[in-house]
């Protein structure tokens, strides 16, 4: 603007004000705060002024409108698409209806008059909450080209402030939870653009955050046309380093050659370039920038705003319906193969009742549980047959409470995932907004002390657990089933959901409690240490747990090993024989009586801690003791310190690493105000919190199991009544039910009790169809949308690994140190006979019936888990070397490979 223009502005009343002025986004909004800024630094805006938000609600009392509005609005549902339309509708009419005040009339032309004589205009709504790091409000607010006369400006402004109000704007307030909280109007010059476009300084793709390109897309004349979806854009990226660029796609609507020319036929890319690189600095974060070019080849930027929706939880799909990101990890570790229709029954209503009553137990308000009560009662989804967190939902459950930040990041370390719903600036500022307030403090305070007095009692609580479940797997041992009525085995089955839906409550506490000690841990120690040469050094201080009873089925397996060793018939026989032909001989022969005994007190007391041992579907040792035999005799190939000693050693150095780090600690002072207090003592406690709660976690994790063989077993016996009284083929068919399918038929409250062997076979073929299928580990998919089927059929699992991209590959360390062995790559547990003493095992995920397979590696590689999940603590109870998310893995890693795995630097590198 220059000094002319600037002397001559009004001097009365301010509803308005030079765009470089514009200087308060709560007053003028998001998207003219923006465009001054970027004309206060001198990038090149089209000049123009900007009408505020005063005008706006002076408008509103004006016409008294604020009560009609809040009546038409309230109770609105993002779902309601009907009625969300003709509330807009309606609402936009009123204010199109009303009288603007003379006073702001006569203001607008002067401003006019003096600062953009005879200019064509574009006149464009900025509201406030607009363009910010929470909600871009990209396209739901309405601008309008080709401004002439004083009647089309005033019916430009009302329509903009009508736009307040539109569908698209009701909808993305209500689904992700954003308001806007007044009104701008930005009238600028027009720009008689050639070419128009969007140049996004960062790759719009979760899975581009190491992709150098800024990425473009044009179209000709203006860009209206692309940012509200109506034409196909062409694009081009360029190259940050050289700004070389490459042309991918051309625009649906061809432009005329000589448009083309402005924008590839000269620098004008090197000046996008470079004034998109400029603005991302300036505004301190990827941008989305909207520019045009004139006859003249002129570069204006029109617009500039963060990137948010291509990287925040509640971004929306071209359908406007809000994103839901998916995710199994962690969950895969139970549930590695598709699960069953009574499963997944199951753990829709588990998982709802563990979060609300954790929720409850860590004295979260009744209020908050109710707002949370649709997120609960969906944490998870299935998608071709696979169980995932629907991540959306949980982090939007945890951020609602206060600190739920903090709950979020200790999850994803839980669970092993970085995904997350929305990016950290946006929690502080949350968390910046709730300081101060004495409600929030009084409710932390309380949860505090809830949580305080669950802690204190948690043994108590794992113990009363343990109980609970040893009981019922007593009332319900498998050789008693048979003898049972078919009414009993349902009296069974109900008590099995009664424990797993309202008595878990102490066992999620235990899992909550290793999750925040756990998160309280690392960040102390990484705080204290950053130049620690140990990415992982929090890890080290966990390693050789020797109360973890995880590793107890390693340390029996060695004992019975052990046997087979010191008596010769014994040890020729698991030397020649194959396991099935030992399984025979073992209970034929009599001279194998005392070893048969002790192979019996190990399955009764431990045979039901198999790989998938929550899937109901997969058949424990107990069951068929054949895999376990396989396990002994690779365990027979071990010489050398036993598994109980390599745990002892772990313990030495874990304690000495310890010590080291305490007398180091214990020359810091917590607080100046507080010299008696150092933070050695402060460390030693989190320790202790955290060695207690993993320990707690995995008693209760044993107990699961026990739980859930025993519902199998039940669930099998139902099966075989039900195929005598026709309603299934085979017994296994019972999996195919939902457990209220179960109660229904049984009770005789079926509706349709003919068509159970149909709808179980049904779901039977497609769930063979699933396992046919290797889906995403993430998925981030509309809401209410499911994955398509591959090409229309289904995607065999590729059997050859692909070539090796790269010979290193980065995960996170689970335990520290460095070791060189022989790659072998297991699907599961059942080709462990593959696995040889020394070998570094590679999986996509492992669960506690992998644990006996830890004691015969030198290393582990895993695609997936976190730094709680069952596979990281046994793996730090041997000290073995371990990464776990190591991107695809089993694929990268070819079979057989002698690989080096560095646990301290989070690395493994193939090295022949």
């Amino acid at each position: 603007m220059n000094a002319h223009a600037r002397a001559v502005a009004p001097m009365f009343k301010s509803y308005a004000c030079f765009l470089a002025d514009a200087a308060d986004p709560r007053s003028v909004g998001g998207k003219a705060y923006s465009l001054g800024e970027m004309s206060r630094l001198g990038f090149p805006v089209p000049p123009g002024f900007v009408l505020s938000d005063d005008a706006f609600q002076e408008f509103l009392d004006h016409n008294d409108f604020r009560r009609a509005i809040k009546t038409m609005c309230e109770n609105l549902d993002p779902a309601c698409t009907d009625r969300l339309r003709q509330t807009s509708q309606a609402v936009r009419a009123l204010i199109r209806s009303g009288k603007i005040p003379v006073g702001i009339r006569d203001e607008i032309a002067l401003w006019r008059a003096r600062v953009l004589p005879g200019a064509t205009l574009i006149v464009r709504s900025s509201a406030v909450g607009e363009d910010s790091g929470e909600a871009s409000f990209a396209g739901q607010l309405d601008s309008f080209l080709n401004i002439d006369s004083s009647e089309e400006l005033e019916q430009a402004l009302l329509s903009c402030w009508s736009s307040y109000w539109s569908e698209r704007s009701l909808f993305y307030q209500l689904a992700r939870r954003v308001q806007l909280r007044g009104m701008g109007v930005v009238i600028q010059q027009m720009v008689r653009s050639r070419i128009s476009g969007v140049l996004f300084t960062q790759p719009p793709a979760r899975s581009a955050k190491d992709d150098d390109r800024l990425v473009v897309e044009y179209c000709c004349g203006y860009g209206e046309a692309l940012v509200s979806g109506r034409v196909n854009p062409g694009r081009f990226t360029i190259s940050r380093t050289d700004l070389t660029w490459k042309r991918e796609t051309s625009p649906d609507q061809p432009c005329d050659p000589k448009d083309e020319a402005l924008l590839f036929g000269n620098d004008l890319i090197a000046r996008l370039a470079e004034t998109g690189m400029k603005l991302e600095k300036q505004f301190r974060g990827a941008q989305d920038i909207e520019w045009t070019v004139d006859e003249s080849g002129q570069l204006f930027i029109v617009q500039s705003r963060p990137i948010t929706a291509s990287a925040t939880l509640g971004s929306q799909s071209p359908s406007g319906r809000p994103l839901v990101i998916w995710s199994n990890a962690n969950v895969n570790e139970n549930f590695p193969e598709p699960i069953s229709p009574l499963l997944y029954s199951i753990a829709s209503a588990g998982y709802y009742h563990y979060f609300r009553n954790l929720g409850a137990g860590f004295g979260i308000a009744r209020r908050r549980l109710w707002a949370m009560e649709h997120q609960l009662r969906n944490i998870i989804g299935v998608h071709f047959g696979r169980m995932y967190y629907n991540l959306s939902n949980i982090h939007w459950a945890l951020r609602s409470v206060p600190f739920g930040e903090l709950w979020v990041d200790d999850f994803n370390n839980f669970v092993g995932t970085k995904k997350t719903g929305e990016p950290s600036d946006a929690g502080r500022k949350r968390r910046e907004r709730r300081r101060g307030r004495p409600a929030e403090w009084l409710e932390l305070c309380f949860m505090a002390l809830k949580t305080l007095k669950q802690y204190l009692s948690l043994s108590k609580g794992v113990e009363t657990f343990e109980r609970i479940v040893s009981e019922y797997s007593e009332r319900t041992r498998p050789e008693r089933l048979q003898e049972r009525s078919l009414n009993d085995l349902l009296t069974d089955f109900r008590g099995f959901l009664e424990i797993r839906f309202h008595r878990w409550n102490h066992a999620a506490l235990a899992d909550a409690a290793s999750m925040v000690s756990y998160g309280m841990l690392k960040r102390f120690i990484n705080r204290e240490f950053p130049e620690s040469d140990e990415a992982s050094l929090h890890n080290t201080l966990l390693k050789g747990l020797r109360d973890v009873v995880s590793s107890v089925p390693a340390l029996k397996i060695w004992e019975l090993s052990r046997r087979v060793q010191e008596d010769p018939a014994l040890k020729f026989l698991f030397r020649t024989k194959e396991s099935a032909a030992i399984a025979s001989a073992l209970y034929e022969n009599e001279e194998f009586s005392e070893f048969r005994r002790e192979l019996s007190d190990f399955v009764e007391h431990w045979g039901f801690r198999i790989s998938g041992e929550l899937m109901l579907t997969v058949p424990s040792f107990q069951e068929n003791p054949i895999d376990l035999l396989d396990l002994i005799k690779g365990y027979i190939e071990v010489e050398g310190a036993s598994p109980a000693e390599v745990i002892r050693r772990q313990d030495a150095d874990r304690a000495a690493k310890t010590a080291e780090i305490l007398s180091i600690l214990s020359k810091r002072k917590w607080l100046t105000l507080v010299p008696f207090v150092s933070k050695a003592q402060i460390a030693r406690t989190l320790l202790r919190w955290t060695h207690r709660s993993i320990a707690l976690r995995e008693r209760a994790r044993l107990k699961q199991a026990l739980l859930y063989s025993r519902c199998r077993r039940i669930a099998l016996v139902i099966g075989e009544r039900m195929v005598t009284l026709g309603y299934l083929t085979n017994r296994d068919d019972v999996f195919f039910l939902t457990y209220q399918d179960l109660d229904q038929l049984l009770s005789g409250g079926a509706m349709f009790p003919d068509q159970t062997r149909e709808l179980a076979a049904m779901r039977k073929r497609e769930h063979a169809r699933f396992s046919t299928l290797s889906p995403p580990d993430t998925v981030e998919i509309t809401a209410g949308v499911y994955l398509p089927m591959p090409n229309g059929s289904p995607v065999e699992r590729d059997e050859q690994r692909n070539s090796l991209g790269s010979a290193k590959l980065a995960g996170t360390s689970a335990c520290g140190g460095q070791t060189t062995g022989r790659a072998t790559i297991l699907r599961d547990i059942s080709e462990s006979r593959r696995l040889k003493p020394g070998d570094v095992l590679v999986a996509r995920q492992t669960d506690p019936g992998w644990g006996p397979l830890f004691f015969l590696i030198r290393g582990l590689v895993l695609e997936r888990g976190g730094m709680l999940s069952h596979g990281a603590i046994i793996a730090r109870e041997f000290g073995i070397p371990s990464l776990v998310g190591v991107e695809n893995a089993t694929e990268r890693i070819p079979q057989g490979k002698t690989v080096c795995v560095d646990g301290d630097n989070g690395l493994v590198t193939i090295v022949d």
